[in-house]
């Protein structure tokens, strides 16, 4: 399998990273800044045929373009895309919010992720089985909604319907597109008191990743393999 992520530096995406390279998969690992990826470095040199970095900024469509390129040139085709890459405001309450802030969340988290998949659709077209996955939240539901984590809360939200429309799109062509919350996770952005372990968490999507067929395009899964409430 052939697979491409964002964010792939810590967290999550290192995570998914080292498990699908223990799997024996080509994995094309991007982030904002490789010279300062030790821990992928690392994983470079373990897995020299199978894992390439890649400088790429999420919000920088002409950097979009040319790593899209570059996949292209060294690969026939892309099996799963993973859209990662996410920013977290702490501490956001009504009163003091700031459109910059809200803004820039919107543009990471919700329209990055559309504008990395749009470019990487041919390659997925020439793909087996094709998926993109972009990671959601479980706050982003509309219907479990709190009060807080304005911008994250409503980026993921913005990006669980842009995911809708593109899974409409391009479920005629064979592509499966899903939104998946990954649960509460100790990561930088979870926090070392969450539920669960990146292991746990990437060990479950990757579990139900594998299983995805064309008709769960569009939906929202918990890592667990639950669906969870729009």
């Amino acid at each position: 399998m052939r697979v491409f992520i964002t964010g792939s530096n810590r967290g999550l995406g290192f995570e998914f990273t080292r498990q699908l390279l223990a799997r024996g998969e080509q994995v094309f690992a991007s982030c904002r800044k490789p010279d300062k990826a030790a821990g992928l470095t690392k994983l470079a040199q373990e897995h020299p045929d199978r894992l390439t970095i890649l400088q790429l900024e999420v919000t920088d469509q002409e950097q979009i373009e040319a790593v899209a390129a570059k996949v292209d040139r060294m690969a026939d085709g892309l099996d799963l895309l993973i859209n990662n890459a996410g920013i977290l405001y702490e501490g956001e309450r009504f009163g003091s919010l700031e459109s910059e802030q809200l803004l820039e969340t919107l543009q990471v988290n919700s329209v990055a992720p559309v504008m990395v998949a749009q470019q990487f659709v041919p390659l997925l077209r020439k793909g087996e089985q094709p998926k993109v996955v972009n990671i959601s939240s479980g706050l982003g539901s509309i219907s479990m909604a709190g009060s807080s984590n304005y911008s994250y809360s409503a980026s993921k939200a913005a990006l669980n319907m842009f995911v809708k429309l593109m899974a409409n799109t391009l479920r005629p062509e064979g592509i499966t597109a899903i939104v998946m919350d990954p649960g509460w996770v100790q990561t930088d952005m979870g926090g070392k008191g969450a539920e669960i372990t990146p292991e746990q968490s990437i060990a479950g999507m990757l579990k139900l990743i594998d299983g995805l067929r064309l008709e769960d395009s569009g939906k929202f899964y918990h890592y667990s393999g639950s669906e969870v409430p729009w």
